[in-house]
C-alpha cells in the first residue's frame, strides 16, 4: 500500500503541450492526468519534497531573532514550517490545499513533535485573498511559489502581504532564477518507496513560464501524470513590484546550494515601509 489516495480516472486525455503532452498521447487511456498542486497531486508532491532542504538555511538565518509570529504563505506539508518551529518560531501557516495541511497535521501528531505543534496555527485560505486580524513581524513565501500567482494578481497579492505585516516587518520570498540552460526540457528521475517518478521541467521563455510535470509509475496501479504551469518572474521584476506595493528592498541573494548542486533560487528580502 502506498498510503496515497485512490486516483480517479481522467475524463479523456487533455491536449497538453510539450513533452508532457507527447507522453500523455503515447500512454492514452491507461494514464491518469491531474493538477500537480491539486487534491490528487498534493500527497505525491509531499512525498517528493518532504526531504528537500533547499533554501532552509537561508530562511532560518534571515528570520533569526524574530520573536513574534511568522506568517508562512503556501506552507504546504511543512517543508519550511517544521524547521521554523524547531528553531523556536511561532508560525501561522496558510494554504489552500486541505490534503497538504492534513499531511502537515499528521507530521506534527507524533508525540515527539507535539511541542512543535503548540507553536503552529494553520489556516486553510487563499493567500491572495487573505484577511487575518493580526499583524506579523515577518512573512515568508518559499519554494518559488510566487510562480503560481498570475502576473496580473501579483501587485494585489504583495499589498495583501504588506497589510498583514507590522511597520518594518520582513517579507522573504524565493523565486526561480531563469538561466540560459532552461531552453530545453529536463527530465530528472526520483525513486521513492512506492514509485519511480520522472520530474519534467520545460521552459517557455517567450511567455516567462515553465511547464512542470511529474510522470509517476507506481508499484501498483497505472501511471499518473501531474502537470502545472508556473510563471517565472525575474528577480528584477519582483523587486520593482514589491517597491510599488510599499516595500523597501533589503537585498536579493542566491540561495546557498545543497548537495553540491548550483542553486536555481533567488531570495528577495524586503521590509514594509507603511
Amino acid at each position: 500500500m502506498s498510503g496515497l489516495p485512490d486516483l480517479p480516472g481522467s475524463p479523456g486525455i487533455p491536449d497538453l503541450p510539450g513533452l508532457a503532452g507527447r507522453i500523455a498521447r503515447s500512454l492514452g487511456d491507461s494514464l491518469t492526468v491531474a493538477e500537480l498542486y491539486g487534491p490528487v497531486g498534493g500527497p505525491i508532491y509531499h512525498e517528493l519534497t518532504a526531504g528537500d532542504t533547499n533554501e532552509v538555511r537561508d530562511v532560518l538565518a534571515l528570520l533569526r531573532g524574530t520573536q513574534e509570529q511568522v506568517l508562512e504563505l503556501a506552507c504546504g506539508s511543512g517543508r519550511l514550517t517544521l524547521p521554523l518551529l524547531a528553531a523556536g518560531h511561532q508560525v501561522t501557516g496558510v494554504d489552500t490545499s486541505r490534503s497538504l495541511l492534513s499531511q502537515l497535521r499528521g507530521r506534527l501528531s507524533e508525540p515527539s513533535a507535539q511541542r512543535l505543534a503548540q507553536r503552529l496555527t494553520l489556516v486553510e485560505a487563499d493567500m491572495c485573498a487573505l484577511d487575518l486580524p493580526q499583524r506579523f513581524a515577518a512573512a515568508l513565501l518559499g519554494t518559488t511559489t510566487i510562480g503560481l500567482v498570475p502576473p496580473a494578481a501579483r501587485p494585489g497579492f504583495f499589498r495583501t502581504v504588506r497589510e498583514h505585516l507590522e511597520p518594518g516587518g520582513l517579507f522573504v520570498l524565493s523565486a526561480h532564477t531563469p538561466s540560459a540552460e532552461d531552453d530545453g526540457p529536463s527530465v530528472r528521475p526520483v525513486t521513492t518507496p512506492h514509485a519511480v517518478n520522472f520530474v519534467i521541467d520545460e521552459a517557455e521563455p517567450l511567455h516567462a513560464q515553465r511547464r512542470v510535470a511529474i510522470l509517476r509509475i507506481p508499484a501498483q496501479g497505472g501511471p499518473v501524470l501531474l502537470t502545472s504551469t508556473v510563471h517565472v518572474p525575474s528577480p528584477d521584476t519582483l523587486a520593482e513590484e514589491l517597491q510599488d506595493a510599499g516595500f523597501g528592498l533589503d537585498e536579493v541573494r542566491t540561495a546557498r546550494p545543497t548537495a553540491g548542486a548550483p542553486s536555481e533560487l533567488s531570495i528577495l528580502v524586503a521590509r514594509s515601509t507603511r
